[in-house]
């Protein structure tokens, strides 16, 4: 969460000490920001080797998210309880063996066993080290120091696909989990050697800490999942009736206690809650052709792992150049204009995906991907503003560690509709809900499904727009029941 009064009693790093702690502390947000897209290159080749359905499959990325999206809201607080230097050494090392475990796995199930746990070390480092960023550079040079690890997580984030791409190619898909270990080590050593012993928060120690609030999240985001990846089932809308009483009670539990894990009065700001929803439309828009666009472009285009990895670039380059100037006219018009303007673009993008043949050229996919990023680029960083300019200074840490949870939620609920609708697809034109891959009609029923879901693409990228509004600057009063680090 944020960073505590206690903070104030850490006494900055400089020269070469804080460069290097810098470098230890990001090293982890780089690689978990990779892991949660490099995987998506590499299920069409997982799926020939343990011959399984898209929908299965998708437990590869969603697992890794949904723990990430469960756990990030806990790990927080629990590092200003133990210490936050030895909880953040603790997530490394437990991503480091996750990452190990996913790379010698004997099957799928093992896999995504893995994943879990390897997603549990990514919440840690997630939830912590903005704190410690904040914590080891001298206030005037907090703002910049932020801005380097926003620019650290785009640089994970967009350069997985590609990375993904080249190294299962190269060694297969084991080699996109082995990669991590170098790195990590460098991370964990790196964090052991430099960083500094923070202070513990003894008053936020002194409180009972909200187990039923983080039970209730867990759960809640857990059964929203299994609903949305088995709605073609009953039980798929049982999990969903359960998930929708789990979320009542984690409101009730949320609104008695006093100090919750999440403090609800700050969506009491239409702003912020409004355009936080807006955001997690905008993950989903995201997932729906980072995780299908693989399989497109070696059922339908016929590409190796490496060229769809290349492929799936131009989204990353384009975004990479509009961003800054998404931020710019947001700053100079407000943040409707090129907000709503990307999701325009985003519109039109789903339409081409909607509408593309399974024969269509190589560049119309590229050119369909530049349009999604520059839509990204002019979204993302006034939807960030706008979340952030609806609360007050005091709260913007708060704010902060909710649109992490929010992001990694969206893309988890992303890959669970984008895979739901796929099966939704086939049971209504009667191929059942998990055609077999290696059928010789797949290729079409596929093609069937991915229009489809690019289809409903559309609909949230009017969901979004309209949920997109101006920022509140007038004043809120304080959350209540705040601890000391949040």
């Amino acid at each position: 969460m944020a960073v505590s009064s206690h903070a104030k009693r850490q006494q900055p790093l400089t020269g070469r000490a804080l460069w290097l702690s810098f470098a230890a502390a990001t090293t982890g947000t780089f690689m978990v920001n990779v892991d949660s897209s490099v995987v998506n290159v590499a299920l069409p080749v997982m799926q020939h080797q343990f011959v399984l359905p898209i929908g299965t499959l998708q437990w590869v990325v969603t697992a890794y998210l949904l723990t990430i999206t469960g756990v990030l809201p806990v790990m927080g607080q629990i590092a200003d309880r133990l210490g936050r230097r030895e909880v953040f050494i603790v997530g490394t090392a437990t991503f480091i063996a996750g990452s190990l475990l996913c790379a010698l796995s004997p099957n799928f199930q093992w896999l995504v066993t893995a994943r879990v746990f390897q997603g549990l070390g990514g919440a840690i480092i997630m939830a912590n080290v903005m704190a410690i960023i904040a914590l080891i550079f001298a206030p005037d040079q907090r703002g910049k120091a932020l801005g380097l690890i926003g620019s650290v997580v785009a640089a994970g984030t967009l350069a997985g696909p590609p990375l993904g791409g080249v190294l299962t190619a190269a060694f297969g898909w084991q080699s996109i989990f082995w990669i991590n270990i170098p790195f990590g080590l460098w991370g964990l050593w790196g964090s052991y050697r430099y960083l500094p012993r923070f202070p513990r928060d003894e008053s936020l120690r002194r409180q009972k800490f909200d187990w039923p609030g983080a039970l209730a999240f867990a759960f809640t985001t857990s059964l929203l999942q299994f609903g949305l990846a088995n709605l073609h089932n009953w039980y798929g809308l049982l999990f969903m009736v359960l998930a929708a009483v789990a979320l009542g009670l984690f409101i009730m539990v949320e609104s008695r206690g006093d100090h919750p894990l999440v403090p609800l009065g700050l969506f009491k700001v239409k702003p912020f809650s409004m355009n936080m929803i807006a955001g997690i439309f905008y993950w989903i828009l995201m997932m729906f052709p980072a995780f299908l666009l693989p399989f497109f472009l070696r059922d339908e285009l016929h590409l190796s792992v490496g060229v769809i990895g290349v492929s799936l670039f131009p989204q990353a380059l384009t975004m990479i150049i509009v961003s800054p100037w998404g931020g710019t006219l947001a700053d100079k018009y407000g943040v409707l204009l090129p907000a709503r303007l990307g999701l325009a673009i985003f519109a039109v993008v789903n339409l081409g995906l909607a509408l593309i043949p399974g024969h269509a050229p190589l560049w119309w996919v590229w050119a369909l991907l530049a349009g999604q990023g520059i839509a990204a680029g002019l979204f993302s960083s006034p939807n960030s503003a706008a979340i952030l300019n609806s609360v007050q200074k005091r709260d913007t840490g708060l704010a902060s560690s909710l649109m992490a949870t929010e992001r990694n939620l969206g893309r988890a609920i992303g890959v669970g509709l984008a895979t739901e609708t796929l099966s939704l697809i086939w049971v209504l034109i009667g191929i059942g809900p998990s055609p077999s891959h290696t059928n010789p009609h797949y290729s079409t029923w596929f093609l069937l499904g991915f229009h489809g879901v690019f289809w409903v693409a559309i609909i949230f990228s009017f969901l979004a727009f309209v949920t997109t509004v101006n920022p509140d600057t007038s004043p809120h009063p304080r959350m209540p029941g705040r601890g000391g680090s949040r």
